[in-house]
């Protein structure tokens, strides 16, 4: 499980409001630690700042509307972070779980086959009051199986999609990866505010 403060999350993520949206454009930071190069991504949300770490060696990109990682020499991998509007929904009922189920199935590529939910797991998210429910399901496209995890986070002011794909044979260590990388997500406070971190 990811254990995430309530407050870190709607501020990490959300808009304030309707006046003000998280801008996902990257920027990028690389500094040295025993040797071995790590890079952080940040970009912004209202006046303040947003940092995660990425996995090592990963290359991260987007717009802002949306971050991308891809790991190194693995096609067809990759993770994405994007906001959506908010949910009414506060509980995970049937219907509720039904229709984010019918989404992620909705998501996958055109003409994918034998697609199968494997998993479904409610508030992997530790969230305080915000729910949050993760598929995983597998499929086979281009000739080969594979395998996407989504995580959907209901906050107040906007739904949070995580999601990641790759094929069946390297998905569950490049997805441990990204989920780690989503754990140490921290918001920095403009100046005179304390920064806020991620609940270990």
């Amino acid at each position: 499980m990811l254990r995430i403060s309530a407050t870190l999350a709607c501020l990490l993520f959300l808009a304030q409001g309707a006046r003000a949206q998280i801008d996902f454009t990257p920027t990028i930071e690389k500094y040295m630690s025993y040797g071995a190069e790590f890079s952080t991504v940040n970009f912004k949300n209202d006046k303040r700042s947003v940092s995660m770490e990425v996995p090592r060696k990963w290359a991260c990109r987007g717009d802002a509307t949306r971050l991308q990682f891809t790991p190194p020499e693995q096609n067809f991998a990759e993770g994405v972070v994007q906001a959506a509007p908010p949910t009414r929904t506060r509980v995970l009922d049937d219907a509720t779980l039904k229709a984010l189920e019918a989404q992620v199935i909705d998501s996958l590529p055109p003409g994918s086959q034998g697609i199968k939910v494997l998993t479904r797991m409610e508030n992997p998210l530790i969230v305080d009051q915000s729910v949050s429910c993760e598929f995983i399901v597998s499929y086979q496209a281009l000739g080969q199986t594979f395998q996407r995890c989504v995580t959907f986070l209901n906050c107040p002011d906007a739904q949070i999609i995580f999601r990641f794909t790759a094929p069946k044979a390297t998905f569950d260590n490049l997805n441990s990866a990204f989920r780690r990388s989503v754990a140490s997500w921290r918001v920095v406070e403009p100046p005179g505010a304390a920064p806020m971190t991620a609940a270990k």
